[in-house]
């Protein structure tokens, strides 16, 4: 049931518009418990290893019956390599129930056996980077497969079908496509308006930036999500799309926040009529007759309104002295602004 279950698995995940050479699976190794077929080896690893090779040699060969042909071609086309390994018994000692895992009473060919197989599989010149449909596999990836697989298997109720285990896969990818996605999209833009970034950017330059990275990042899920339906791709796709139309609003409204100009009409008001009010009362002092009554009551109201607003001025100074930092910041960045024709260099 599980050998069909892979071969059909495997039916599955082949692209049909692949290169025929390109296999979607790197290795499939079978681990025989309860080996019987060692001969007269006497401990020799190198010939219990031949012997398994040729056991699978004569598996996978063609036969005239046709039961599991079908399967044994599938397992072929679908893995680059394949290789078998055979455990004897660990002797009669491990299946009796006083058994309390003492590894003094195991047969000693079994933890040979067992030994050699460790090191055949974990072995730093033995491994290699993990591989689905020919694209390594991040530790990062292979967590949202394990997921997947566990979420598959929880209930425990019937083994599930090569189509459920494919969809799950497919599943697995599509998220690791839209992550891979999101944070190509995200590790750039943070660099060009993130929320360290202190300088403001022209909305139509961002823009620009935007569209360029969507490109990339579309392009790099296209890369990797090339397992399952169509339609389950599109699906992760359009995901891909609205996420990163969000995130771009938010890098929107930090950019904004940074616009040199924007905030000024606050403080720009006050001085104004300041300004004109010092102006207003110069004009009045200096071309008027000192025995004027509404020469007098205008300079007056100047000299007043003049007083009150940068006394105003002077207590929001006090009591905002960060902000009013942050708007001596923004009007020497707006006059580079206007200088620089409109342009601010980007961090």
């Amino acid at each position: 049931q599980q050998l069909a279950l892979f071969s059909e698995y495997a039916r599955l995940a082949l692209d049909p518009e692949s290169d025929e050479d390109v296999k979607p699976f790197q290795r499939m190794e079978f681990l025989v418990r309860d080996w019987q077929h060692f001969e007269e080896e006497d401990g020799d690893l190198d010939l219990m290893e031949k012997e398994m090779a040729e056991y699978l040699d004569q598996v996978i060969a063609d036969r005239n019956a046709k039961d599991l042909q079908e399967t044994r071609e599938q397992i072929v086309a679908c893995y680059k390599t394949m290789s078998c390994f055979g455990l004897c018994h660990p002797g009669m000692q491990v299946v009796k129930k006083k058994y309390k895992g003492d590894v003094d009473v195991i047969e000693e060919e079994f933890l040979l056996l067992l030994d050699r197989f460790c090191q055949r599989v974990f072995h730093a010149d033995n491994l290699e980077t993990k591989q689905i449909q020919g694209r390594s596999v991040t530790a990062a990836e292979l967590g949202a497969y394990i997921k997947a697989y566990a979420e598959m298997f929880a209930s425990g109720a019937k083994f599930p079908e090569a189509s459920t285990m494919l969809e799950a896969t497919a599943a697995a990818n599509n998220t690791n496509a839209t992550q891979l996605a999101i944070n190509l999209y995200k590790d750039t833009m943070n660099r060009i308006a993130g929320p360290k970034c202190s300088n403001y950017i022209r909305p139509l330059e961002l823009k620009d930036d935007h569209k360029l990275l969507v490109k990339q990042a579309l392009a790099e899920f296209d890369a990797i999500a090339t397992f399952g339906s169509k339609r389950s791709i599109d699906d992760a796709r359009n995901r891909v799309k609205a996420m990163i139309a969000e995130e771009f609003e938010v890098y929107e409204s930090l950019n904004t926040a940074r616009n040199p100009l924007a905030g000024l009409e606050m403080y720009a008001i006050p001085i104004a009529v300041a300004s004109l009010s010092f102006i207003l009362r110069w004009i009045a002092d200096t071309t008027c007759s000192p025995y004027s009554t509404i020469c007098k009551t205008g300079s007056d109201f100047f000299s007043h309104l003049y007083a009150v607003v940068v006394t105003f001025l002077l207590i929001v100074g006090l009591t905002k002295a960060k902000q009013v930092k942050e708007f001596l910041y923004k009007l020497r960045s707006a006059g580079e602004l206007v200088s620089q024709g409109g342009k601010v260099k980007k961090d």
